[in-house]
């Protein structure tokens, strides 16, 4: 009996053991870095395609100029891979922000230069089944357009908790200084079976190296409206 016992217990141990591996597999995964038109292929045959919500929504940044998330949704027309399923990007970009002096308790007026670290917002079930950079393999999760697009800052890793994401970009996105431009990330994605809906995605933020005040150290989230896939029975 305590044979049985020991095994039954060896056999839940490993089940947890296995279920908790793969809640950690969850926490760092990588997107490939691939070009507009390895993507667009997968959608249409021309290797173009026709965006059907696409717009910009502002970043309340304490800055100068314009700061703002670029989101865009496309749909794999019928025979190509891709087909009948939804393709969503989306995009930060402050390079016409720029930093500012901003009022700070004992301190006074102090320069302030925003920074995005990271964007989270729920999206549910990611199609798996595609080979987004082209190297012969599918299972690829997400993707980073680092050619054929704008930007310069690319995604260090993401997170899967249950249906919300959190993407972590490999360098902050600053808001530029009085003689240089700000930053902005490259188009990063993913694809859903899903048809769009409008909800609040979350980017955080902290100040960068040419904020003079210790103060001014500390993380600041922002809501912004981005498209995503339903949920559910929505």
């Amino acid at each position: 009996m305590t044979g049985r016992v020991t095994a039954l217990i060896c056999v839940v141990l490993s089940v947890v053991l296995a279920a908790g591996c793969r809640s950690r597999s969850e926490l760092r995964l990588k997107a490939v870095n691939t070009s507009a038109s390895t993507i667009y292929c997968l959608f249409d045959p021309s290797c173009t395609v026709t965006f059907t919500d696409s717009g910009t929504t502002p970043i309340p940044v304490a800055a100068g100029g314009t700061s703002f998330l670029q989101t865009r949704t496309f749909v794999g027309k019928s025979g190509t891979p891709a087909s009948g399923l939804y393709g969503y990007e989306y995009r930060i970009d402050l390079s016409k922000a720029v930093e500012t002096m901003v009022d700070v308790e004992d301190f006074g007026k102090v320069k302030y230069m925003p920074c995005q670290l990271s964007i989270a917002l729920e999206f549910g079930p990611i199609i798996d089944t595609l080979d987004y950079n082209g190297d012969g393999k599918t299972g690829d999760l997400a993707y980073v357009v680092t050619s054929g697009g704008p930007g310069k800052i690319g995604l260090d890793s993401f997170e899967r908790y249950h249906n919300m994401l959190t993407f972590r970009f490999d360098s902050p996105v600053c808001a530029g200084r009085l003689d240089s431009e700000g930053d902005s990330t490259y188009f990063f994605g993913l694809v859903s079976a899903r048809p769009p809906r409008s909800i609040t995605a979350t980017i955080k933020e902290t100040a960068g190296i040419g904020s003079a005040s210790p103060k001014m150290k500390k993380n600041i989230r922002h809501k912004v409206l981005v498209s995503a896939p339903q949920i559910g029975n929505e």
